[in-house]
């Protein structure tokens, strides 16, 4: 695989893993997560971000587009149907308001590769290195295999976040150039997971345990969202853990809504538009209840 879709590639970040780290976000997702603030990166492909509330109607849009995948609504507003979008990229090049912009990028490897080593000086002074991130990463098992080794002879930390929903084929084939995992723990209770994130838990679980039994070293995340996996949900998560022994260390993450827009730019529904983000008194709580089991607990991931 020469080439994959990258939506970003972020620098300078403090949350995910040691150090001063650039974070490469991959283009597609196994999991639907109903809390999720990166949708675009449930995409495989290039995707149209079109903002309404920016849109003058000017039409210049529909006369660009070769696909007619854009038109006039009956009340004068710009739709556009994304079943025949192709994310070419010729309506954002003449839309003068700035209401459209495509997110994500076709890049090999190479071209990955070059970006992410611009900042070594920092990785090497700090003890940073690349997060590869998503999306899922781990879909795409002989890019990342590969883009990992070359950074690794170069003596750059590596990390993976990952919901671990992924063959164990794959997870085998990037395991040895990886020096850190950061491994989500959504919910624990079968039903409840494929009920929030729209599949079952148990590859996930598996892998999991694979890469324990391998010796290597995780970082469990748990995307804390109040009403869905605090409470009893969350004990039964420790209790999980627990009985892994080598876990020591838990991030837990709040949930917020600091991405809910990207649903509507994006064209996608969002069911928990109006749902609360995660009070801190749920969060300390959550943090006391895993400390008092022995485990060492960092909130929001990172931070120097």
């Amino acid at each position: 695989m020469s080439k994959i879709c990258i939506s970003n590639i972020q620098k300078f970040c403090v949350y995910d893993g040691p150090g001063i780290r650039t974070v490469v976000f991959f283009m597609g997702c196994p999991l639907r997560c109903k809390w999720c603030q990166n949708p675009e990166n449930f995409y495989h492909d290039p995707v149209v971000m079109f903002d309404e509330l920016k849109c003058t109607g000017c039409g210049i849009c529909i006369e660009r587009c070769r696909n007619h995948a854009i038109s006039r609504g009956t009340s004068g507003g710009i739709l556009l149907d994304r079943r025949l979008c192709t994310s070419c990229g010729e309506c954002v090049l003449h839309c003068r308001q700035q209401a459209r912009e495509v997110c994500g990028k076709i890049m090999s490897l190479e071209e990955v590769y070059e970006e992410v080593m611009k900042d070594e000086v920092f990785f090497r002074n700090t003890g940073g290195g690349i997060t590869l991130s998503g999306g899922e990463c781990t879909l795409f098992p002989e890019y990342v295999s590969v883009l990992l080794s070359k950074v690794k002879m170069r003596g750059i930390h590596t990390a993976v976040e990952t919901c671990g929903f992924c063959e164990l084929e794959a997870l085998e084939e990037i395991e040895p150039y990886v020096d850190l995992f950061l491994y989500d723990i959504k919910l624990i209770t079968p039903d409840l997971h494929k009920k929030w994130t729209g599949q079952d838990n148990g590859k996930i679980r598996a892998n999991l345990e694979h890469l324990l039994g391998n010796g290597r070293e995780i970082v469990i995340r748990i995307p804390l969202v109040a009403g869905v996996n605090d409470g009893d949900e969350f004990r039964e998560i420790l209790d999980y853990l627990k009985g892994l022994r080598e876990i020591r260390n838990i991030h837990i993450l709040p949930f917020h809504q600091l991405g809910s827009s990207k649903y509507r730019l994006s064209g996608q529904d969002y069911e928990m538009e109006e749902w609360g983000e995660c009070p801190v008194k749920i969060v300390d709580q959550c943090a006391l209840m895993a400390e008092n089991e022995g485990f060492k607990v960092n909130v929001g991931g990172w931070n120097l």
